[in-house]
């Protein structure tokens, strides 16, 4: 035990590190090498917002717009790295990205030179700062475009959000926080895209909803649907960032002038096409229907020549029209002409363009051909005019732009938006139809011309179903009508659908006499449900025996199939058993307040039948009511009646004829 002493507590020995004594290419060799906090790990992988503004050196303004011009966004990763709570991350390879972006420079070079605008505004030099602040440099975002988006399916594939705030900013005023630019620039695009919409192959589906109008197409063989807003009166909320916004439409003006250039070369169609007398998308498709789309692309080629021949020096920054946020007018047209087309013109040579344009044209049926229509002022035209388009009709309006007047002969279906037709509407043509606009989206959902009658002015509409809806199995009972119609046939409720209303018609029908037909008919029935139940209980057996055979993975899968299936099966006898509630309240009323319920074909053979009655009675008996008098007769007789109700009603209240105030006179004197 050496010297150890009694009694006394054994000391812990104190030993040495094991690397203390050993040299440091040893060290390397068993250790590794000991690395400096943050340079490995999460803390390495992401980095935090103002890490990210310190190295790239840009303000957090310059760095939101680049981050969303150049498609990234924050990343959550698995554990914060650092250690504050609610942070903002970024990977190492995005900010690597960005930090080799040439905007990057252009930034830094436009936040110098507004420091010498603002110098030059500071010394009172009024003069020189306003032509410093005309030369202020500028920027494209062609390469960006092409970056992100080296295929064209690919811009197609994106387009849904670009589409629907192209769509948003086109409506609001341009005053304000919007430049009155950009909202020009957004409705021009607007309105070349509806003209492309109609050279690919038309609207596929819409659906009207409280948001807005939902439009799907199929564009070289890519769907893309969008939002159009409502066309009212739009006002400019305090609690949204347009400057985020802003940026958005920035990118998607250029993203989207890519794509319109591409649809109308395509179509051997100039572009830009600018637009004149309100025509909207006749007049941007104009130049294909008169066949002289190549002329005017020679000469706005020949006319590209000569500008590009007086452009600046290679030093100038050029921007095009799609990135100016305001500006006068006249030096929007110059920015288009130079930057605009040529720089897409050159963007799109590294671009995979292999589809068909007319690819899809088969698809979509021309359910509107050699029809005419009409569309009132009070309903949007735009929104129509796609749809009529897309589906082969002829479309005038109220307005600058319309080759078709209001009084116009070959008009078949006048669109009205109002609870009656105005009195000057009597001086049109009779033979038109007048509808209101929902038929039309109907008609194109269903791919089928609906009968009017139902959609007439004033009238209660039938339901509007979403083409996109899937109720787990569940078809509401106008569309199963439609689908009997455009099949033929004549839809009947069954018990299921319609109820026991139906149920309670057949048996009424039912004559007395054929009692014992009736009776076979119902033993015939009886057997055949007898039947029924044996196979089902047969059915149910096997299923039994199968899930004994079953192990206890796949018993416990196929319970959780059975209870989704189930699920739907219920949701849809909710909605069958609401169908049948409303039904039968609708009836109920109707039997309260005495009204007879018929249906519309009822209705039109007993209007038929009182047209030919008045018309055997005007032919026969020559004009004369049932009493035999004639018509001048009968205004004579009408007249002398209202004169006694006058007369009448006029000694009731006090007053006397003039034979009675003679006879009174005579009284007193």
């Amino acid at each position: 035990m050496g010297n150890r002493v009694k009694g006394k507590t054994k000391k812990k020995s104190i030993k040495s590190a094991i690397s203390s004594n050993v040299g440091s290419e040893r060290k390397l060799s068993r250790m590794g090498k000991k690395l400096k906090k943050g340079n490995a790990g999460l803390a390495a992988t992401f980095i935090s917002r103002s890490s990210v503004l310190k190295r790239l050196q840009i303000t957090l303004k310059d760095f939101r717009r680049l981050c969303i011009l150049k498609g990234i966004y924050p990343r959550v990763p698995s554990k914060s790295p650092g250690k504050k709570k609610g942070q903002t991350f970024y990977h190492i390879k995005d900010v690597t990205f960005l930090a080799h972006e040439p905007l990057l420079e252009k930034f830094r070079e436009f936040k110098s030179y507004m420091k010498k605008v603002r110098k030059a505004a500071g010394r009172n030099e009024k003069d020189e700062a306003a032509r410093m602040n005309e030369q202020t440099p500028t920027y494209t975002l062609n390469h960006l475009v092409k970056e992100r988006y080296p295929r064209f399916q690919d811009a197609l594939g994106d387009l849904d959000d670009a589409l629907s705030l192209v769509h948003l900013f086109s409506q609001l005023p341009g005053s304000g926080k919007i430049k009155s630019g950009v909202v020009a620039k957004c409705r021009e695009l607007v309105e070349g895209w509806n003209a492309a919409v109609v050279l690919n192959g038309g609207v596929k589906k819409t659906f009207v909803s409280i948001k807005g109008i939902y439009f799907q197409a199929d564009v070289q063989g890519v769907e893309v649907r969008w939002l159009v807003p409502h066309s009212f009166t739009q006002n400019t909320p305090e609690d949204v960032d347009f400057r985020v916004m802003g940026t958005f439409v920035e990118f998607y003006q250029v993203m989207l002038d890519f794509v319109l250039f591409k649809l109308f070369t395509a179509a051997n169609l100039p572009y830009p096409r600018k637009i004149q007398g309100g025509g909207g998308i006749r007049e941007m498709l104009r130049a294909k229907d008169e066949g002289v789309g190549e002329a005017i692309g020679e000469d706005i080629g020949e006319k590209d020549k000569s500008k590009k021949s007086k452009k600046a020096t290679d030093n100038t920054i050029v921007i095009p029209s799609s990135v100016t946020m305001g500006g006068d007018e006249d030096d929007d047209e110059e920015d288009e002409a130079e930057g605009g087309l040529e720089g897409v013109q050159e963007a799109l040579r590294g671009m995979d363009y292999s589809a068909d344009t007319d690819a899809n044209r088969d698809d979509n049926v021309d359910i509107f051909e050699g029809l005419v229509f009409f569309i009132g002022r009070e309903v949007p035209r735009t929104i129509c005019e796609l749809v009529i388009l897309s589906h082969g009709g002829k479309v005038g309006w109220e307005g600058q732009g319309s080759t078709i007047l209001p009084n116009d002969p070959v008009i078949t279906h006048f669109i009205v938006d109002r609870p009656k037709l105005p009195a000057t509407f009597k001086n049109y043509p009779k033979e038109r139809e007048y509808v209101q606009p929902q038929w039309v989206f109907d008609c194109s959902n269903f791919r089928y011309l609906l009968p009017v009658s139902s959609y007439g002015v004033g009238k209660a509409l039938p339901p509007h179903l979403s083409p996109w809806a899937d109720q787990n199995g569940y078809v509401p009972r106008y569309r199963k009508e439609v689908d009997a119609m455009i099949r033929g046939e004549v839809y009947v409720p069954s018990p299921e659908s319609g109820g026991e209303d139906s149920e309670d018609e057949g048996e009424e029908d039912v004559p007395a006499a054929e009692g014992t037909e009736s009776e076979g008919e119902e033993e015939e029935e009886e057997d055949e449900e007898k039947v029924g139940r044996e196979v089902k209980s047969a059915e149910d057996a096997e299923k039994d025996l199968a899930k004994i055979m079953m192990s206890k993975k796949a018993k416990r899968l196929y319970g959780r199939m059975q209870y989704g299936i189930k699920e739907k099966q219920d949701a849809v006898d909710l909605l069958n058993a609401k169908r049948r509630k409303l039904e039968r309240e609708e009836k109920k009323d109707a039997k309260k307040r005495k009204i007879e319920i018929i249906t519309e074909k009822e209705e039109e053979e007993k209007n038929e039948k009182e047209k030919i009655g008045l018309r055997k009675q005007c032919i026969g008996g020559k004009g004369r009511d049932e009493k035999g008098r004639t018509a001048v007769k009968q205004k004579v007789d009408r007249l002398k009646d209202e004169r006694k109700k006058l007369g009448k009603s006029f000694d009731q209240l006090g007053g006397a004829t003039m034979k009675k105030q003679k006879k009174i006179k005579k009284k007193k004197a």
